[in-house]
């Protein structure tokens, strides 16, 4: 129904409406208390609906709370104004009149006293209240197919980025949790979702907090003993139904048990809020009265999704035991003794779980997040807390680039670590949010795509500013994840050098030629040490600048995100793109990364399978690999996506039949790793650093031979064994390189020069 006739029909209810009302008093004997009450009844619903209903939803529509409220009081005003105007009312015969006339009087009467009339303006306003409730309840409610649809309807309806499912009966308990949540959600991108405990009202143990079976932080849950998370105390992000689907309404009960076996399928994780419970749930639940049926769900979720491994098939055979002595002990008689035992048995879960939340710091997320890094809770640099670093990140910015997502990593860990003794130069809106004690944004700002000015505004700020705020902030050391840093520096100073692509393709960055040539070697000499990404990085480096120390350079490989890049095949690819069995190809639209040979390889397979290239795309580059396409007649079969958001990336990877990668010049090559970790069948040019990199995991192809490229194209594409081979090898070469062991190696390396 079209707003134009819901505001019709509400206009002629409310004038059938008033001509009812007016003929009220011809048929009705009315006292003067009567009217009062009627009259305060009508004005009461009238204001009920207009605040608590009218009002939200122009508030809505309007955009504007100076507009709404204007609205509201003229509309009130006219209210009143019409009300006076139109004032006629008749008194009761004790009140000594028996017309009708227009004055003012004060309520008199014998059978009600002005007490009760008083008391009597405010029922309207109650009864306004209960019609708005109605009329909003009626405006969600429709018929379902049962509990896994209302659910589904509740997840498509909500507007927000976080989902809570609150069940009949279910009662909030901690508001604190719901903003403590939304800041965890918002400042970890690898959680997908909060859980905590909740007060469980047991018909036979009484009021009991029931705990998660696995509370912690991305370990795989034991599905098998049943739900390893409350689902009335999640809060899951609204995206993560874009991975995982909604709710199955072939499941009666256990829909919440298949959904989370989906998550763990998808490698999705959460985190564990362990400050209080935060839902009371009514214990006379479906759930309670047929776990019967929730086991046999349950068995049903875990083969469904392939997840009836010999573990959880002995976790749910245990279930069923336990089930069926419970149900014995109930009938012998001993339910109170089994309430107790419950009772019991949840305290001791309760205990272990604050006890590893303790120890482990996990709640210091709750006022820091992104803090938690357990890989370094172990270490102990003990040198380290009394010095202070600087990090220079001004190259963090919006725009995931290699060296901006390099430079995060590493400069968060390490702030996470050493906070109050670390300082980050950075205009990065991300980590002064994270830590904002420690963050100053009195940088010059990073401007993408760079340019002249921007990269001499940033150059000259290292040497002036930078400066100075190594001694203001009296820094014992200045860390640089970037090939930039101070000249003559009078502190250690820790460059990291990616690669000298300026010098391969000068006509790509022709300003940064003078740079590397002149300035970069001075920078070099006056550094303590130099990180290069790779042994052919530090080779390269030797090579170029023969005055430069052997010693001074150390190679700690950059890292990949494990737990966000891994194999996650759910066919959003192919639902978002139209794309199945396809080639993929990751990187900047650039000359170097050879993408015309790729297009050549590609002709000579005519019965290859479609490419995918994904990717920061430059004009008059992509104009030229179009026109090479139609050409070669396979324009129908390459599929330029530009850029893919970082959450869609894993999936690119994984649904892909194999990724190439056929660079002539890397320094390191972090899309190969991301592939290989995803499980992603991996083709690469065996030049420069890749070969370093990839191992025995690649398959690894000469980038100037089309030839050679198109057969491993063909072998990968028909070969179904050595695509299995490839895919198999990739997860487990990639644990190699991790930002947890970079973040590692580099402290040891602080440590080492400050000592």
């Amino acid at each position: 129904m079209s707003p134009f006739v819901t505001v019709l029909l509400y206009c002629l209810l409310t004038m059938v409406a008033s001509l009812v009302g007016g003929w009220l008093p011809s048929l009705v004997k009315l006292n003067h208390l009567k009217r009062q009450l009627m009259m305060s009844l009508v004005s009461g619903v009238m204001l009920g609906v207009a605040l608590l209903h009218m009002l939200p939803a122009s508030l809505e529509h309007l955009k504007s709370a100076s507009l709404a409220g204007g609205a509201m009081l003229s509309g009130l005003l006219v209210m009143f104004f019409l009300l006076r105007v139109f004032h006629v009312h008749s008194h009761a015969v004790n009140d000594g009149h028996d017309c009708e006339h227009d004055h003012h009087h004060e309520p008199v009467g014998d059978d009600e006293s002005k007490s009760d009339a008083h008391q009597f303006s405010w029922v309207g306003l109650f009864v306004g209240l209960a019609i708005h409730s109605l009329l909003d309840g009626v405006a969600i409610s429709e018929p379902d197919k049962g509990i896994s649809d209302a659910f589904n309807k509740g997840v498509l309806r909500a507007s927000g980025d976080n989902v809570m499912f609150l069940n009949s009966g279910d009662v909030l308990l901690s508001q604190d949790y719901l903003k403590e949540a939304e800041k965890i959600i918002k400042f970890n991108p690898e959680i997908s979702f909060v859980h905590s405990d909740l007060v469980f009202e047991d018909r036979i143990s009484g009021d009991i907090r029931l705990t998660a079976l696995q509370p912690f932080f991305f370990k795989a849950p034991p599905l098998g003993r049943g739900m390893p998370y409350h689902h009335q105390s999640m809060i899951v992000r609204k995206k993560v139904f874009e991975k995982t689907g909604l709710f199955k309404l072939r499941y009666k009960i256990s829909m919440d048990f298949d959904w989370v076996c989906r998550l763990h399928k998808n490698g999705l994780g959460g985190f564990y809020w362990n400050k209080e419970p935060v839902v009371k749930m009514d214990g006379g639940g479906i759930s309670a009265l047929k776990e019967h049926l929730v086991i046999w769900e349950s068995l049903q979720a875990l083969k469904e999704n392939h997840l009836l491994n010999s573990k959880n098939l002995y976790g749910i055979s245990v279930r069923t035991l336990f089930y069926f002595a419970r149900r014995m002990m109930e009938l012998l008689g001993m339910a109170e003794i089994l309430g107790k035992l419950k009772k019991e048995k949840h305290k001791l879960l309760w205990q272990r779980s604050r006890a590893m939340a303790i120890k482990h710091n996990f709640s210091a997320i709750l006022t820091e997040p992104k803090s938690i890094f357990p890989a370094a809770l172990s270490q102990n640099w003990k040198l380290l807390p009394q010095k202070r670093i600087g990090l220079n990140g001004l190259l963090i910015h919006e725009y995931p680039t290699g060296l901006s997502r390099y430079s995060y990593e590493l400069i968060r860990r390490i702030m996470s670590h050493l906070r109050g003794r670390s300082i980050a130069y950075s205009a990065s809106p991300e980590l002064s949010m994270e830590f904002p004690e420690s963050t100053t944004g009195a940088v010059p700002p990073f401007r993408y795509p760079a340019n002249f000015r921007s990269n001499s505004i940033r150059l000259s700020w290292e040497q002036v500013g930078l400066r100075y705020a190594c001694f203001k902030d009296k820094l014992d050391l200045l860390y640089s994840p970037i090939a930039e840093g101070i000249l003559f520096p009078r502190l250690p100073q820790i460059i990291t050098i990616h690669d000298l692509l300026p010098f391969h393709y000068p006509s790509l960055l022709p300003r940064w030629v003078p740079y590397y040539e002149y300035f970069l070697p001075s920078i070099i000499k006056g550094s303590t040490a130099v990180v290069c990404v790779s042994e052919f990085t530090r080779q390269e480096v030797l090579d170029r600048y023969s005055s430069i120390q052997d010693e001074k350079l150390i190679v700690i490989h950059g890292g990949v995100d494990l737990e966000r890049f891994r194999p996650c095949s759910t066919g959003v690819i192919e639902k978002k793109y139209k794309l199945k069995d396809y080639l993929l190809c990751v990187g900047e639209v650039r000359p170097y990364k050879n993408l015309e040979s790729v297009l050549r390889a590609l002709a000579l397979c005519p019965d290859g399978p479609q490419l995918a290239i994904s990717g920061k795309i430059f004009g008059e580059h992509k104009t030229k690999l179009e026109n090479l396409a139609s050409s070669l007649k396979i324009e129908n079969r390459v599929v330029w996506l530009g850029y893919v958001p970082d959450d869609l990336l894993p999936n690119l990877y994984s649904e892909a039949m194999a990724f190439i990668f056929p660079s002539l010049y890397e320094g390191f090559g972090l899309p190969i790793i991301e592939a290989m970790a995803c499980g992603c069948p991996t083709l690469s040019s065996n030049r420069c650093s890749l070969p370093e990199i990839g191992g025995e995991a690649c398959h690894f192809f000469n980038p100037t031979d089309i030839s050679e490229m198109a057969e491993s194209i063909r072998k990968v594409c028909e070969d179904s064994e050595f695509r299995h081979t490839l895919g198999k090898r990739g997860p487990n070469h990639a644990k190699k390189f991790n930002w947890d062991s970079s973040f590692k190696s580099h402290m040891d390396l602080f440590e080492t020069i400050l000592n």
